[in-house]
């Protein structure tokens, strides 16, 4: 059984998770800059939370690289975080990037860039705007990526695959 982690919690974090974050609030309990390591061991992590917390990073690559590392085989990362054609992505003046579900291509291997993970996208759910939620996926898919302020954010469901 492997660590839970809840990065970026705030003073909201999950129950039966260790929360991280860069501040000291309460429910934190790990105190870190997480887009310059992790705490961990190599291979600890079972499952890890993300919730509104990588549209603030400005290094991500390191922090993805990072979280692959301490992730064990097969780790659960899901993460929560603003769609990029919505408002809730611009509003916040501490959002420094946009996330579309094709950011996340770039953290399976092979990759562009020769990171160093190996995360599987396992899923994605979409949190749209009525009446759009209604329509069939087809439509639905064209309207998020095309129309302003359709869909608020998604959740992503990524895997650790490593030998």
């Amino acid at each position: 059984m492997g660590l839970i982690l809840d990065i970026g919690c705030g003073a909201h974090k999950r129950l039966g998770t260790i929360g991280i974050d860069c501040r000291l609030v309460p429910g934190v309990d790990v105190v870190c800059n997480f887009e310059r390591g992790l705490p961990f061991r190599d291979g600890s992590v079972a499952q890890a939370y993300s919730f509104h917390s990588i549209e603030h990073m400005r290094d991500l690559i390191t922090f993805m690289e990072e979280l692959y590392r301490v992730c064990a085989p097969g780790a659960r990362v899901l993460i929560k975080t603003p769609y990029y054609t919505s408002r809730k992505a611009f509003v916040d003046p501490t959002h420094v990037r946009f996330m579309t579900e094709e950011s996340f291509e770039y953290f399976k291997s092979p990759n562009y860039y020769g990171l160093k993970t190996n995360f599987r996208t396992i899923s994605i759910a979409y949190d749209m705007r009525k009446p759009f939620k209604f329509l069939p996926t087809y439509l639905q898919k064209r309207c998020r990526r095309y129309l302003w302020n359709v869909c608020e954010e998604m959740t992503v469901v990524l895997e650790a695959v490593k030998p």
